[in-house]
């Protein structure tokens, strides 16, 4: 259930990305490609949503996380969102049965060319480590 909850938050994160619009060639023509499949590797994995979770009322995100957000904070939160994806998948999931491949290349995908290219595209815009880019904090109920 816990592993359907991440995949879930991870497959609104990747659309989230899409909103990212920086001045960066990569996030305008490269990053559309990678969300696409990063979904197609989750959907492979995993299974869809159980119906309990909605019927619980679970939502992945809160409404109101994106209402007043510019387009520099969605890169951000993006970047962020993704940072915690990649901490996530990098910890063994030994309860959870997915196809190692498969999983091998959904984080590489995150980590390798999601996370660190969105990073140089933040800096481009003089967002450091040591600025406030680190310090964004989005609380999602599980």
């Amino acid at each position: 259930m816990g592993a359907l909850k991440v995949l879930s938050i991870v497959f609104v994160v990747l659309h989230v990305a899409d909103a990212a619009v920086i001045p960066c060639t990569w996030t305008q023509f490269r990053l559309r490609d990678l969300n696409e499949e990063s979904i197609m590797l989750l959907e492979k994995m995993g299974a869809s949503l159980p119906l309990r979770c909605l019927e619980e009322g679970w939502r992945a995100l809160p409404d109101d996380v994106f209402l007043n957000a510019q387009n520099e904070d969605l890169a951000l939160v993006a970047l962020e969102t993704l940072r915690g994806v990649d901490r996530i998948f990098q910890n063994e999931q030994t309860s959870v049965t997915w196809d190692r491949e498969t999983l091998g290349l959904f984080k590489n995908i995150i980590s390798s060319r999601q996370v660190e290219n969105l990073q140089k595209c933040v800096r481009k815009r003089g967002c450091t480590e040591s600025s406030a880019c680190d310090v964004i904090d989005i609380s999602v109920q599980m």
